[in-house]
């Protein structure tokens, strides 16, 4: 291979590599100073560019099905794994960011979300929720997170708080769910609420609705 192939191929592979918000596939579809949402969809047998993972995030899994990923760089996690929540998890990228391509080798879309956190300058926020339907998960320099189980036809009132509030929707719905005066349907869809604003959370339907809840310090 001659030198100027060499430099071709060389330009191409550095040019492959984009930050995951620029990948074309994962959707930017909310932003402030502490988050970027990226909703991520990859139909059956379609892959990723190559993309690089490093600011601190949380990933929630959608729609988990049979996927693949070629990594080109990322940090050694053998002597420390990642904790398992099951489909919500974070990971700080402090040391060394991930550079990698996925692909979805099943039959239906895989769905993910990426939830970026930009936000360095991090404040002490009020103690962890003990309220009955929150479930603790993780507690990290820029994030608290829980797991919100809402039965049916229950209602609870989420006190003003230091922090800012992100909660998402985990399974689809066509009952009544609403958050202040969001209406939640569909497995993915979210509310931002500013610190110091109280508010409700009712499900008016017969089916429990499960939420992602996280406290952004």
């Amino acid at each position: 291979m001659g030198f100027t192939m060499i430099c071709v191929v060389l330009y191409g592979i550095c040019m492959a590599q984009v930050p995951v918000s620029m990948e074309p596939r994962h959707h930017n579809i909310f932003e402030n100073g502490h988050v970027r949402i990226l909703d991520v969809h990859i139909p059956p047998g379609d892959t990723s560019q190559i993309h690089i993972h490093a600011t601190a995030s949380i990933f929630l899994i959608l729609n988990d099905v049979k996927t693949g990923s070629q990594v080109i760089s990322e940090e050694d996690h053998s002597n420390s794994p990642i904790p398992d929540y099951g489909n919500i998890w974070f990971e700080g990228f402090y040391i060394k960011p991930r550079i990698h391509r996925v692909w979805n080798s099943d039959t239906s879309e895989f769905h993910v979300m990426d939830i970026e956190l930009p936000n360095k300058n991090f404040i002490n926020i009020d103690p962890p929720i003990q309220q009955e339907s929150f479930t603790f998960l993780f507690d990290e320099k820029p994030v608290r997170a829980y797991r919100l189980n809402l039965r049916p036809a229950a209602k609870i009132a989420v006190m003003a708080s230091k922090a800012d509030i992100l909660m998402i929707l985990l399974t689809d719905s066509t009952e009544s769910i609403h958050a202040s005066e969001k209406s939640f349907h569909k497995k993915g869809d979210f509310l931002y609420i500013s610190a110091g604003n109280s508010f409700e959370i009712n499900n008016g339907g017969m089916v429990k609705a499960e939420f992602a809840f996280f406290e952004l310090k």
